[in-house]
């Protein structure tokens, strides 16, 4: 399993994958269409980099778990 733990650790390792890649969040559902392949995890990428509440606007990096957008959100 790979596990990049930021942007570029995450390219590097798509740059290097010698086959199909299974990309896999936090595991609590499964996104797109049922893939072989190494799983890249994205859970050690995390964090939110914005929050505009006023222009309804959120980016989260691609491991964020979903209650700390909620928790963020609730305030």
């Amino acid at each position: 399993m790979m596990c990049p733990n930021s942007d570029a650790a995450l390219s590097d390792a798509i740059k290097s994958a010698t086959g199909p890649i299974r990309v896999q969040g936090g595991g609590t559902r499964p996104v797109g269409r049922p893939t072989e392949g190494d799983v890249l995890s994205t859970k050690d990428i995390t964090g939110i980099e914005l929050y505009e509440p006023g222009a309804m606007t959120l980016v989260a990096k691609a491991g964020t778990p979903i209650e700390e957008i909620e928790k963020v959100l609730a305030k």
